[in-house]
């Protein structure tokens, strides 16, 4: 009989991204490092959609007061996610990634993070690398760069950061992990951006503090000059825009791999180069996140099967031989509604 771990892998292996198993069975030792036997046998009635403590002890059958405490205590440790109406509050299982993972910014350890390498490198990142709803997007970091058809509201950073509410700030796992390992990167650590129900869950659990719609819109310019890719959570309503550096992240380290990351990255825009107006100053090689771009010679040479469409390289460049161009309709990427529908795709898609 498979124990409360396999049937936890069992179950989270059947949502959005997957949590395949191996035969070394160190997605188990993951586990174990994260959830108590408790913990599993819980998340394991849970449901992907939100409830009340009512609601879960109704269903259950146990009393409401004692099921309110076990479910904010898995919030607040990561492993559920946790919604505010009003004074209400709801509990929603959530997949590994993007979800328990990225909730153990504070929790990271050397023990976990050698666990987690493993896992990643030999089973994780084949599984959600080859979905094909992705569960992030790369966004322009100015779409006033942008040549040719208007752009949607969840393309615009900076639009996005206006018409939201709540936003808070919180460093990004990825350096922080890197930390952990006895590494440095030199860009900032307070970079990742949370909207909404993602920014009361990050500062309720002590993982980020709240912002100024100002503060937000400064970080997002230092971004820009630190040449970071903005990544938001795949969806139209965008709970969340990342930073990332390809130093660190493991998305964009991921994508450096592939001989045309223009095709794994969902982007609406690919930038243009005019080869005639390039001085040779190496300025967009050294800006670009996954090689697009390579000095030869004293000549930029472009390849435009590896541009994610980020725009780093196009208000850089001193000559402006850079555009950052919208595709063609027929290659357009329009998002699912909210990242919950994106999960439930990724689900679908698997």
């Amino acid at each position: 009989m498979a124990d409360i771990f396999e049937k936890l892998r069992d179950k989270l292996d059947k949502m959005a991204t997957g949590y395949p198993a191996t035969e070394s069975g160190v997605e188990l030792r993951v586990l174990r490092q994260l959830f108590s036997e408790q913990d599993a046998e819980l998340f394991l009635k849970m449901e992907t959609n939100f409830e009340t403590p009512l609601e879960v002890a109704l269903r259950l059958g146990v009393d409401a007061g004692v099921i309110a405490v076990r479910l904010e205590t898995m919030a607040k440790k990561g492993l559920l996610f946790r919604i505010r109406r009003g004074s209400e509050l709801r509990y929603s299982a959530i997949p590994f990634i993007v979800g328990i993972y990225e909730f153990q910014v504070n929790n990271l350890t050397p023990a976990l993070l050698k666990e987690f390498s493993e896992y990643y490198i030999t089973a994780l990142g084949k599984t959600f690398h080859g979905i094909k709803t992705p569960h992030q997007r790369t966004v322009p970091i100015e779409t006033s760069v942008s040549a040719g058809r208007p752009v949607v509201p969840y393309e615009d950073a900076a639009g996005i950061i206006r018409s939201k509410k709540l936003i808070a700030i919180a460093e990004c796992l990825c350096r922080k992990a890197m930390k952990v390992y006895g590494k440095q990167c030199r860009h900032p650590m307070e970079t990742c951006m949370q909207f909404d129900s993602f920014a009361e869950y990050y500062v309720d659990n002590g993982m980020a503090r709240y912002i100024s719609t100002d503060e937000a819109l400064a970080i997002l310019k230092r971004n820009e000059q630190e040449g970071l890719v903005l990544q938001t959570l795949n969806s139209q309503k965008v709970e969340a825009i990342c930073a990332c550096c390809s130093c660190c992240c493991g998305m964009l380290i991921a994508l450096k791999l592939f001989p045309a990351p223009a095709l794994e990255a969902k982007s609406s825009y690919a930038c243009q180069f005019e080869a005639s107006l390039c001085t040779g100053c190496g300025t967009c090689v050294k800006r670009c996140p996954v090689g697009a771009y390579k000095l030869i010679e004293g000549k930029v040479q472009y390849k435009p099967a590896r541009c994610i469409g980020c725009g780093l390289c196009v208000p850089f460049c001193p000559v402006h031989a850079h555009t950052l161009a919208k595709k063609p309709e027929e290659k357009i990427y329009t998002p699912p509604e909210t990242y919950f529908t994106a999960l439930e795709q990724m689900s679908k898609d698997r």
